[in-house]
């Protein structure tokens, strides 16, 4: 995750680009975020806890890493966002977005930006909303396992499965 935030930092933003252009890039982009998580939760859904969740959290954080750099593309069009200036003016307001805070300082003003945020707030409650679901659940369950003692672990040091393959508790 860190070196994710680090390459989204180091990554350039391309410069001006045509909106149609930008909204092409963004719409293929969006799709195949869309198609990789669902792919990694419909895997781990199947393989349950013998699969680990690391890359279902990696997806979500450059999912979120993403949404920052496009808004950061976005905003270099002319009058798309107000006091959208940085990388890190962008990832603020993405995950200021993602938590459903919206401060207000940092907006989309544009038509085309105001498009994309609607796709990334549809987005987060469909795509993102899943994935930490999965993940609260796993956590859920390894706890509550954990909490009655019955749980074994492979050699492997892959995560615990139950000892009663049944689900009988």
């Amino acid at each position: 995750m860190v070196l994710s935030t680090v390459g989204y930092f180091l990554v350039p933003v391309p410069g001006q680009m045509r909106e149609s252009s930008w909204a092409i890039l963004f719409s293929l982009s969006v799709a195949a975020l869309a198609i990789l998580i669902a792919l990694t939760i419909w895997r781990l859904i199947r393989a349950g806890e013998n699969v680990r969740i690391r890359a279902l959290v990696l997806l979500l954080v450059l999912t979120v890493l993403y949404f920052a750099w496009a808004d950061d593309s976005v905003a270099r069009l002319p009058g798309q966002f107000v006091d959208l200036h940085t990388k890190t003016d962008a990832l603020y307001f993405t995950i200021s977005t993602v938590a459903t805070v919206g401060f207000g300082d940092v907006h989309a003003a544009g038509q085309l930006a105001r498009a994309a945020v609607t796709v990334q707030i549809v987005f987060n409650l469909v795509f993102l909303g899943a994935g930490v679901a999965m993940i609260t659940g796993f956590v859920r369950e390894r706890a509550q396992r954990h909490r009655s003692g019955g749980s074994r672990h492979h050699e492997d040091g892959a995560s615990p499965v139950p000892d009663d393959r049944d689900g009988a508790r």
